[in-house]
């Protein structure tokens, strides 16, 4: 793991936890899942971290076979980096995944003899910013708890 996906994987943590979030490592053997997040009511979350340096991609591909099925408790843990500015962190629920809109979501089939090249991608350009700003971290939280 690079430095930049180090902060922004503490930083995801830190997030988690000053939102008064319980925030576990992976440790149920699914290597995609990087986190476990649990609400003060008991609620339990997987998230699968995804940074995205906007200094050098627009997008970020997800690979089927490594995410798994989309359920409601598996989240995308979107981290926008941007030099000198904060990181931005968008909850994703992966059940978007399943019903791209075809402008920030792509679901990029690849048939059955290219099925483990299949993915999800997630595309960021400024025009998408405001639809993409619904799944921003401050917005998501009260899904959270």
């Amino acid at each position: 793991m690079d430095i930049l996906t180090k902060y922004a994987h503490q930083f995801v943590q830190l997030e988690l936890l000053k939102a008064k979030l319980e925030v576990f490592p992976n440790k149920n053997g699914r290597e995609e899942v990087d986190l476990i997040v649990r609400t003060s009511t008991g609620k339990q979350y997987e998230l699968y971290f995804q940074p995205i340096d906007l200094e050098k991609e627009r997008s970020v591909k997800i690979l089927k076979e490594e995410l798994g099925d989309p359920k409601v408790n598996l989240w995308i843990a979107l981290v926008l980096l941007i030099k000198d500015m904060e990181p931005v962190l968008h909850l994703i629920p992966s059940k978007v995944l399943s019903e791209p809109d075809n402008y920030i979501f792509f679901d990029n089939e690849q048939g059955e003899r290219f099925k483990h090249l299949s993915n999800w991608e997630i595309k960021v350009f400024v025009k998408a910013i405001p639809a993409l700003s619904k799944y921003s971290f401050a917005n998501m939280l009260t899904q959270l708890v």
